[in-house]
């Protein structure tokens, strides 16, 4: 039998569909004869006292569940997300420059320094990329700071704002699609095949509503992982393979019948009739390999 504590925070309770796929977790992992408790900011002090660690609350450098990652492998235990996925997941331009070095097709992508940001720079980026580009702070989870822009007006506007959170800022051709394709990954193997649409009108699948702090989300059409195209697949493990063997969702856009990677997240979503629609045996795959 194997001990699995499951770090949560109260929000990962806030939506039906993510608390049900929590519990399936739980259901799950006592039917494979394993222990599977939730523990909390509060019970941080228990984590030596099992042998797993499966994080579900949002993995961020400065957040608790990055702490308790850390403690987690620091104590030999199995941990998803183990904290070198976090670091690079977390950081876009470390994570974009290891797709460069490793040959991963993704969106054509540049770095932008506070030095480099002048009136220069900014033309000769719309002349290389076109009009509009999207702006990414390096640091950045559920489409959070990430912007379109199309002018030289909006370009200051947007990358003065991103600057205050970082030295550097991402700079990527922009690429319209009705969806981007999720491909969930575990230890270098497709999980599940997702196509997360653009909510009508728009242009990425979370979008924030006008004058409100909630987000408006696009649908989750999902697929057989074994129907899916094996070059999505492959795309998909080329991605992750640059990061680890853990838990990841890859974010792809497919472009005149090919492939390119958006950004590769740990600490994917899975909702319950969502991601695990078609293939019900996601959460036996990563009980089991918690408990390997």
């Amino acid at each position: 039998m194997t001990r699995i504590a499951c770090f949560v925070e109260k929000y990962n309770f806030t939506y039906s569909d993510e608390a049900e796929a929590l519990q399936t977790f739980k259901e799950t992992a006592q039917k494979l004869g394993h222990e599977f408790n939730f523990i909390f900011r509060s019970g941080l002090s228990e984590i030596p006292k099992y042998n797993a660690v499966f994080i579900r609350a949002t993995t961020d450098p400065l957040y608790t569940a990055y702490v308790v990652s850390k403690t987690a492998w620091e104590s030999g235990l199995k941990v998803v997300d183990d904290p070198v996925s976090i670091r690079i997941c977390a950081n876009k331009i470390h994570q974009y420059r290891l797709f460069e070095r490793h040959g991963v097709p993704h969106i054509p992508t540049i770095f932008l320094s506070k030095e480099e940001f002048h009136r220069r720079q900014i033309a000769e980026i719309f002349e290389v990329f076109g009009k509009p580009v999207v702006l990414k702070a390096p640091y950045t989870s559920f489409s959070k700071y990430v912007e379109k822009v199309s002018c030289e007006t909006s370009f200051r506007e947007v990358a003065k704002r991103f600057f205050r959170r970082s030295d550097y800022i991402v700079v990527q051709k922009f690429m319209p699609s009705r969806f981007d394709w999720r491909v969930g990954v575990l230890n270098g193997e497709v999980l599940y095949v997702c196509k997360y649409m653009m909510p009508k009108g728009k242009w990425k699948h979370g979008v924030k509503r006008r004058g409100k702090p909630s987000f408006v989300w696009g649908r989750t059409v999902t697929l057989k992982r074994d129907n899916a195209p094996q070059k999505l697949k492959e795309t998909a493990l080329k991605a992750c393979n640059v990061i680890g063997k853990g838990l990841y969702g890859v974010d792809i856009k497919e472009v005149n019948g090919g492939y390119v990677v958006v950004e590769v997240n740990d600490n994917p979503s899975i909702y319950k009739g969502q991601e695990d629609l078609r293939d019900k045996d996601i959460y036996e795959k990563i009980i089991k390999f918690l408990a390997e």
